[in-house]
């Protein structure tokens, strides 16, 4: 008898400390625009660590606001290395990691029936934009920070909508309710409903997916190992496959954010 209680005793703990294990969880905070490489990211990193992976998917500017409200969370990832310098001024979140380009593009309709060619075009009378919210979404702040950078904020002018996330700006695009948009080459990789148009570099402010482990994070070795992951060569080969150009190397700089115009938002 004390043997089989012996052993019952051995198999529930067996069980309860499996059943602990396979419990694990991380929530992430995650833009809009990078839904699919994330959620292909976590269905490997549950696979490789037994533990599920719970998204909230919105705008980096939300996203920013409730990581700073609630204080929970594990890891954080956004379209912008400027949200993530705010977001690591404020303490709530750690290093660094810059994944892969999201770099800004005029986006129009298919055939470009307005004959958009330069970022110039779009402040031509009866041009109808479509741009993101500056204080809503990376793109939205990026594209008010272009036409600063080129004395264009009279585009501003032709502005008939702005919406929440880069999603919600090609929606109305394929609608046919704007001419044209500023929005990120990955959102409308695949896209044939609409066509890109590259900025002049030299007048362009590219973008840089960056995440990191939040501070307060209950799970900080299983958001690293996350955070690990994504930024991993196999991370980035999953972003590439959604028009997301890899990072080389790590380019966030801290001691930059000074210099980043209007990085209160994004």
């Amino acid at each position: 008898m004390n043997l089989l209680k012996r052993a019952l005793t051995v198999t529930l703990l067996s069980l309860l400390s499996v059943t602990a294990f396979a419990a694990e969880s991380i929530f992430v905070y995650s833009g809009a625009g990078l839904k699919k490489p994330m959620e292909e990211i976590a269905t490997l990193f549950e696979k490789e660590h037994d533990a599920t992976v719970e998204f909230n998917f919105a705008g980096s500017g939300q996203l920013l606001a409730q990581l700073e409200t609630t204080r929970k969370g594990d890891a954080f990832i956004v379209g912008s290395d400027a949200t993530y310098l705010v977001a690591h001024k404020k303490g709530l979140v750690g290093d660094a990691y810059a994944i892969s380009h999201h770099t800004p593009a005029i986006v129009v309709l298919k055939g470009n029936p307005k004959g958009i060619e330069v970022l110039e075009d779009l402040a031509k009378p009866g041009m109808k934009i479509i741009l993101g919210d500056a204080k809503a979404n990376a793109i939205g702040k990026t594209a008010q920070n272009i036409l600063q950078k080129n004395q264009l904020e009279k585009i501003n002018e032709n502005v008939v909508s702005t919406a929440n996330t880069i999603n919600e700006m090609v929606m109305q695009m394929a609608l046919g309710n704007a001419d044209a948009t500023i929005a990120t080459v990955d959102a409308v990789f695949m896209n044939d409903n609409v066509e890109v148009i590259a900025i002049d570099p030299a007048k362009n402010i590219d973008q840089i997916v960056t995440g990191a482990v939040v501070t307060s994070s209950k799970q900080p070795q299983l958001a690293k190992a996350f955070m690990d992951l994504a930024a991993s060569n196999e991370g980035k080969a999953i972003f590439a496959k959604y028009g997301f150009a890899p990072v080389e190397e790590i380019t966030v700089e801290i001691t930059s954010e000074a210099d980043q115009p209007g990085s209160t938002q994004n």
